[in-house]
């Protein structure tokens, strides 16, 4: 396991087995949900910027990846959000903050619409609205999401893990405007790799992506609103969700909450954590701050 300085270790007995989760720092807590294969060491960089701040960063490893064991052939849908809820239960914390990405929002924006009093504000990095209505511009940006049916069918999906095609696909110019660390591309490489971590992709894709994707485009969510103060973060550079498209989406914030907002990262594609962490770290502890009750001190200043 890397090492990350400051981080903390501890495997949670949950139903079925057991949830590995990296913790650094006290105080109020933030939940980190990781993209797909990249683990708890995707905020290596975000969770010393968040415990600094005065925050405990909390990131599990999800179902399906990273040093979590629980079985991934039980994969569906909710599963991973009720993992989540349940690991919530288990460590005593009623409501959080949550920080995700990627596929990690997929089980945020499940529990926020399901259990809007788990989540008192939350950042949803490089993913649209679920509510958001596609058009025929976005088509060119959906190219490159190939992977997600390929993944899908059985036998192949794992094989196209386990050979790195589809892991370096993740970390090709497709996604990323300028080349990786090669450190941290080996260490995504190895865990994108490992053989249970491909075996998982199938189901993640097949049972949880897909179908959520088509309840999305199928306007399944469009009456659906965050109940708490959300922010979208969006790397300018990001070949899916470019500001043209992102512009449009968030035309009309009302249309996903009462406090949804919209805030760009320069120089950033999809993997806005790995590129710039700093800036997204500075937008998320923005984004909290801007959420505290203001005090009589900050009022005479």
């Amino acid at each position: 396991m890397p090492a990350v300085e400051g981080v903390e270790h501890e495997y949670v007995e949950v139903a079925g087995g057991r949830m590995h989760v990296a913790s650094r720092g006290t105080g109020d807590p933030i939940l980190l949900l990781s993209g797909f294969g990249q683990s708890w060491w995707e905020w290596r960089d975000i969770m010393p910027a968040l415990s600094d701040a005065g925050y405990r960063a909390i990131a599990p490893d999800l179902r399906g990846e990273g040093w979590t064991r629980l079985p991934f052939r039980q994969i569906d849908r909710t599963r991973r959000a009720e993992d989540i809820l349940e690991l919530l239960d288990l460590l005593g914390l009623g409501k959080v903050r949550v920080v995700s990405h990627d596929m990690g929002s997929v089980s945020a924006f499940q529990l926020a619409f399901a259990h809007p009093e788990r989540i008192a504000s939350h950042v949803m990095i490089s993913v649209p609205p679920p509510q958001m209505r596609f058009h025929v511009g976005m088509v060119p940006g959906m190219r490159h999401l190939w992977h997600q049916e390929a993944l899908s069918v059985p036998g192949v999906g794992s094989w196209l893990m386990r050979s790195g095609r589809v892991p370096r696909h993740f970390f090709s110019p497709v996604f990323f405007p300028r080349p990786l660390d090669p450190a941290v591309l080996d260490q995504y490489l190895a865990l994108m790799q490992y053989e249970d971590s491909a075996r998982a992709a199938v189901p993640l894709c097949r049972r949880m992506v897909l179908p959520e994707l088509a309840r999305i485009v199928g306007g399944r969510y469009r009456a659906a609103r965050f109940a708490m103060p959300t922010l979208f973060i969006f790397g300018t550079e990001d070949s899916g969700f470019p500001p043209s498209v992102t512009g449009k989406a968030f035309a009309d914030t009302t249309l996903y909450g009462p406090d949804v907002r919209l805030g760009m990262i320069e120089e950033a594609g999809h993997f806005a954590v790995d590129e710039q962490p700093a800036a997204v770290a500075d937008a998320v502890l923005a984004f909290f701050a801007s959420l505290e009750p203001e005090t009589a001190d900050d009022r005479d200043e």
